[in-house]
């Protein structure tokens, strides 16, 4: 299937569009590729950000509640007044810290080039080609930190974006940047130590692939085990260490996504929504449904209706 790119700016969305290796759909504008979101994660399709990677830095200060950002392997719970610095290829998702509580962050992607200029120059070499080769592909920070703070007007101006089509604004906002990378550079970037967060795995891109595109079908746990050459057990350890949550759980969250889009997008009954999203039974659907968003399907649709 042919993948349609959306180019910034973004329509409001309740799931981050991928293609089958989870690569970002989303695509900057090359004139200034720097784009900034303003999320409610309340907003997203079971609170929750979809597992995906993009081609550009990803920088997030949290506002309200807290948010946990799931790697290959890792957890991190991220509060309001923290932020955290993403690197291109590093495989993630984004889910409320609570189940309770809102959850508020503002990002702002922007392609490496406005930080490094052109390809080999100095800035290149010492402060970002190095990290891309060796180092992290996450990092957490504080904005009350004393080396941070400062960086507070840097930040607001850049959330802003009163800068657009100004072409001096925008050259301003590139030295912000600069400014804001340098200092997250020399301050938490070479105070990490190396290898700590695994960016990608071909074994694992191949299993959600096998999922995502069985998710219709009754799950037979034998067929994704060949799929990638595991026994049972193996299969199911490994999936979990990586992802932080089970074959059956991760089958689930997609499956409810689907149905989601399906609630939002089609006058289709439950039932037959609950078959189209690859559940067993409308009434085990709905069980899920409920235990997500605390809503029935039929809730949910009448509230999004009004």
């Amino acid at each position: 299937m042919k993948h349609q790119y959306l180019d910034w700016p973004w329509e409001p969305m309740n799931t981050i569009p991928v293609d089958h290796e989870l690569n970002t759909l989303l695509r900057l504008n090359p004139e200034f590729p720097l784009a900034v979101s303003h999320d409610n994660l309340s907003s997203y399709q079971n609170h929750f950000v979809n597992w995906h990677k993009q081609g550009s830095i990803e920088i997030s200060v949290v506002k309200e509640g807290a948010v946990t950002v799931n790697l290959l392997k890792h957890q991190e719970q991220v509060a309001a007044g923290e932020g955290f610095l993403i690197l291109p290829g590093m495989l993630h998702s984004i889910r409320s810290g609570t189940e309770a509580q809102n959850a508020v962050y503002e990002t702002f992607f922007f392609d490496p080039c406005l930080i490094t200029g052109f390809r080999g120059s100095y800035f290149e070499k010492q402060y970002y080609q190095p990290e891309i080769l060796s180092r992290n592909g996450f990092f957490h920070f504080s904005m009350t930190d004393s080396l941070i703070r400062p960086l507070a007007d840097d930040f607001h101006d850049i959330f802003q974006e009163q800068y657009r089509g100004n072409a001096f604004l925008e050259c301003r906002i590139q030295q912000k940047l600069q400014k804001i990378w340098m200092v997250l550079w020399d301050h938490l970037i070479l105070t990490k130590s190396t290898s700590s967060y695994q960016t990608d795995d071909s074994r694992l891109l191949k299993m959600i692939d096998f999922l995502q595109k069985n998710y219709q079908k009754k799950f037979v746990l034998d067929e994704l085990c060949d799929s990638v050459n595991l026994c049972r057990s193996a299969c199911c350890r490994y999936f979990k260490k990586m992802m932080n949550m089970s074959i059956s759980d991760y089958l689930n969250e997609y499956r409810l996504s689907q149905a989601l889009f399906l609630l939002d997008n089609t006058d289709n009954s439950v039932t037959e929504i609950a078959v189209q999203s690859g559940f067993t039974s409308a009434s085990y659907f709905i069980s899920k449904f409920k235990e997500k968003t605390g809503l029935t399907p039929l809730e949910y649709k009448m509230r999004k209706k009004s």
